[in-house]
């Protein structure tokens, strides 16, 4: 039953506010039932106000297989690089037009196996860089703006990526995922992704996704409009797609500068076998919730929760082995825990 038919009655505001507890009780419920397979216990936090000569404002980070710890900051425009132990190391970048200088810096960013930093530059270009932070090359990609990257290595680099402004306009359907060679050009399309609406910023939304490659190459998104994950194989083979176990759809909030949506999915990590998915729509005391998802077949497996505080903003997961990172957007921190089976 829609709001709007409820508009000739007196009490109109009552039974909405109704309606609003009512969903909220649903969704708690929802959250409620599903099956807790992981607990987390804190093993590290980088804090970026212990340190006032190395503040920043983390948007997402990656970790490497020595267990080094890169940190995106997109209003210094910088990546900075912490130790296993959460010691300062080096950073890099920094805003400016030259090599190795960021004019935009986007808010997401890859490595690929060998340890080369993959960065989204003023909307379509990528900018690599060794391990090391010293400055590799520059990729201008034949798209439109890159949201979300995942490196296999320099000569395949998937991105999720939708039109320019005045091809928004008048699209509806864009391939989820593109691959892309080291010269920046298409050479295969993934998946698919739709929407009606005919806002800009919400056919955007409707048109993001989270991205990451599994040891195989394959390839998995997670569309951050609705709650839907899908597996493609090395070769662009679809192998599964499923709907998460909480069906919810992004949701329009009204902000001074207008409305944007509010995803349903911030984030999404594939490693040794499990596809972890970050919800975006409300935490409680226990943080945000992460669904795991098997990797071979695509079947939910249960879920665990972030431990961030859930009025802090909890855009980021990363999952190396038993080891679980996450970020507080709002103040600076990176927090590392250790996942046991419950």
């Amino acid at each position: 039953m829609k709001p709007a038919s409820l508009c000739k009655c007196s009490n109109t505001i009552i039974l909405c506010m109704l309606l609003i507890v009512l969903i909220n009780m649903a969704c708690s419920e929802v959250q409620e039932s599903l099956p807790e397979i992981l607990y987390l216990e804190t093993t590290m936090i980088i804090d970026s106000s212990s340190d006032l000569e190395h503040i920043f404002t983390a948007v997402d980070a990656v970790v490497d297989s020595h267990g080094k710890i890169f940190i995106l900051d997109h209003v210094r425009m910088v990546i900075l690089a912490f130790s296993k132990e959460g010691e300062f190391l080096y950073e890099f970048g920094g805003q400016g037009e030259g090599p190795g200088e960021f004019s935009s810096l986007y808010l997401n960013f890859d490595l690929d196996d060998s340890g080369l930093v993959y960065t989204i530059n003023n909307c379509n270009s990528i900018s690599i860089f060794n391990n090391d932070g010293s400055y590799r090359c520059e990729i201008d990609a034949s798209v439109g703006q890159i949201f979300d990257i995942a490196a296999v290595d320099s000569g395949r680099i998937y991105v999720n990526a939708f039109p320019g402004v005045v091809q928004l306009f008048n699209t509806s359907s864009i391939p989820a995922v593109l691959l892309l060679d080291a010269n920046g050009d298409v050479i295969r399309e993934v998946g698919h992704l739709e929407t009606d609406l005919e806002n800009i910023g919400q056919k955007k939304m409707h048109f993001s996704c989270a991205i990451d490659t599994d040891e195989n190459n394959s390839i998995y998104y997670a569309s951050l409009a609705d709650y839907h994950v899908a597996k493609y194989d090395s070769s662009g083979t679809f192998v599964w797609s499923v709907t998460g176990p909480s069906s919810f759809s992004a949701y329009s909030v009204q902000h001074e500068l207008g409305s944007s949506l509010h995803p349903v999915v911030w984030d999404l990590d594939v490693d040794q076998g499990r596809v972890f998915v970050l919800w975006a729509q409300g935490g409680d005391h226990r943080g945000y919730r992460v669904d795991v998802f098997d990797a071979y077949d695509g079947e939910f497996t249960g879920c665990f929760y972030s431990q961030t505080p859930s009025d802090e903003k909890n855009m980021f997961i990363g999952i190396d082995g038993d080891d679980f990172y996450t970020l507080d957007f709002d103040y600076g921190v990176i927090y590392k825990y250790k996942m046991y089976p419950i």
